[in-house]
């Protein structure tokens, strides 16, 4: 069983709230953390069809011992039940007396946040984290590129073109017919392709509708349905206080880079290892860890990117409050000098910047007069002494 990073703190952070609230991507692991960090609870699946019913039609039904302790699963198919919910919390003030989790982002929020405003705390857990998903091996780069990190395909070593080919299946026949009424699924699969090829890329709607064959529109409503079900997340652009003349579109990255290379149709490490793509891929990777590090610390990543209109980019920023952290992201194995410019520059521009960090798919990391270079194996590390204050 993989031990999840965000459990200890589902038990420290939700202290004092009588509901939490699991949302993600399905198959990230919500209904295996509910029930090992709160396993003397009654587990209620509401994916089941009978239940559902009784859910949205005689919900006391479902609570026998209004002072007990549930789990309730995939809650978002029974909306109605969040107002039976506020009424028993109300009248028993018991910390974490439901835990609710849920796939659709969208929705399960308003509807939460309509219905159950200061009552619940909510933890976002998307697929592992290189530290959850390989604790004590030494797990090649292009092998974790290419898998993915979803906790069945990793627990149960699956074949990632099975495991991916049945999660797209699914994912079309149900969750993109419940969020929304797409006529033609062989298009809506055809844009879910060509955001793959644009993983890591500043996003240009035009171009993709023109790709896509559809109007502006539409790919707008259809990012927003890729972010409802956690396909995709959009990093905005940084702007502070610098010239108005900065990029001011988001960039567009897969939560997954295993799902990505099979929506790219990567059929093997030896594929990727000469993919035009695998450095897009390698930024989507690099900025997945980071936001995952603070998604299982139940804390808000505040993350964002710089690029200015003379093509100046820093990959990521990591704001701080105090201090601005630049990170670059290369796919090299070796690192070049010129791979800190874009540093140095930015450092110049804003004077809440600190020590930068160059990330790189090779094996060693040590410091220097620029910045601090970084295997993507000790990413995670350093992040955590970052947050600690124990390096600058």
């Amino acid at each position: 069983m993989i031990i999840r990073t965000l459990q200890s703190i589902l038990l420290d952070f939700g202290r004092g709230f009588p509901i939490i609230t699991i949302t993600g991507p399905r198959q990230s692991g919500k209904t295996t953390l509910a029930k090992m960090a709160y396993p003397k609870y009654k587990y209620i699946d509401l994916e089941n069809l009978a239940l559902r019913q009784i859910a949205n039609e005689e919900p006391r039904s479902l609570f026998p011992d209004t002072k007990g302790y549930y789990i309730l699963d995939e809650f978002q198919y029974a909306p109605g039940i969040l107002s039976h919910l506020k009424q028993i919390v109300d009248v028993n003030q018991i910390d974490n007396q439901f835990i609710l989790t849920g796939s659709n982002q969208f929705a399960l929020m308003k509807d939460v946040s309509q219905s159950l405003a200061g009552r619940t705390a909510i933890f976002e857990l998307l697929p592992l984290s290189v530290s959850e998903a390989y604790p004590s091996s030494e797990a090649a780069l292009n092998q974790v590129l290419y898998r993915g990190l979803y906790p069945r395909l990793i627990a149960r070593n699956m074949n990632p073109a099975v495991f991916y080919d049945s999660y797209i299946r699914t994912y079309l026949q149900r969750d993109i017919r419940q969020l929304t009424n797409i006529q033609n699924l062989d298009t809506f699969t055809k844009f879910l392709g060509l955001c793959a090829g644009r993983t890591g890329c500043i996003l240009n709607k035009h171009s993709l509708a023109n790709d896509t064959g559809v109007d502006a529109k539409t790919i707008g409503n259809w990012l927003s349905i890729l972010q409802a079900s956690y396909i995709i997340h959009l990093m905005p652009p940084w702007y502070g206080n610098l010239s108005k003349r900065l990029i001011k579109s988001p960039k567009l990255y897969f939560h997954d880079t295993g799902l990505a290379c099979r929506l790219l149709q990567i059929r093997s490490t030896n594929d990727l290892s000469l993919h035009p793509l695998r450095g897009q891929l390698f930024e989507t990777f690099i900025v997945a860890e980071v936001a995952k590090y603070f998604h299982n610390r139940g804390i808000r990543p505040p993350l964002s990117y710089y690029r200015d209109s003379n093509g100046m980019e820093i990959d990521l920023l990591i704001d701080q409050g105090s201090k601005l952290i630049p990170l670059e992201i290369k796919a090299a194995s070796q690192i070049n000098s010129s791979f800190y410019s874009n540093i140095s520059r930015f450092k110049a521009l804003n004077l809440r910047t600190s020590t930068g960090r160059l990330v790189y798919a090779g094996d060693q990391s040590w410091g220097n007069d620029i910045c601090r270079n970084l295997s993507w194996r000790d990413l995670g590390n350093e992040i955590l002494q970052l947050e600690t204050g124990a390096t600058d």
